[in-house]
């Protein structure tokens, strides 16, 4: 059996199973429900709040086949993509160690692209702060009116 890390192992599952953020797992399920979900989240606070849990979660909540009221079902062929990390619809991009000009670019080009198998795209953009702002304006003006991306950093 491979090693998995803990994080991993034990990531929450569900918006119930996240812990202490009970206002925000709300929220994000009421603009799922309301169909009122925004084109960028900013997920803030110190390690091990959730912040990236609670995204993939939120992910899979927009893009899944069968759930309800904002609930991933965590069954459907969508859902068991994004939870093995397998999706081309959901992509996770450490800005501490992808920061350079021709990363910004790379990615700049995965915005042309319409959803692969969900019904939005997502980029999960951890540690933005390590971007400068130049590259920052750079990496954010593409994802300006495009309905089918959304961006959470």
């Amino acid at each position: 059996m491979a090693y998995v890390a803990l994080y991993r192992k034990w990531r929450p599952k569900t918006f119930e199973d996240v812990v202490g953020q009970r206002q925000i797992t709300e929220t994000l399920q009421k603009a799922i429900i309301m169909d009122k979900v925004a084109h960028a989240y900013l997920f803030s606070g110190p390690r091990g709040t959730g912040k990236t849990s609670t995204a993939k979660i939120f992910a899979r909540a927009v893009n899944c086949e069968q759930g309800t009221k904002g609930h991933p079902c965590n069954t459907c062929e969508i859902c068991r993509h994004i939870m093995r990390g397998e999706s081309l619809d959901v992509v996770e991009i450490d800005a501490a160690s992808n920061r350079s000009i021709e990363d910004i670019r790379t990615l700049r080009e995965t915005v042309k692209f319409m959803p692969a198998e969900g019904k939005k795209r997502f980029t999960l953009l951890m540690k933005y702060i390590c971007l400068r702002s130049k590259r920052l304006m750079l990496c954010l003006k593409p994802w300006k009116n495009r309905r089918h991306m959304l961006f959470l950093f």
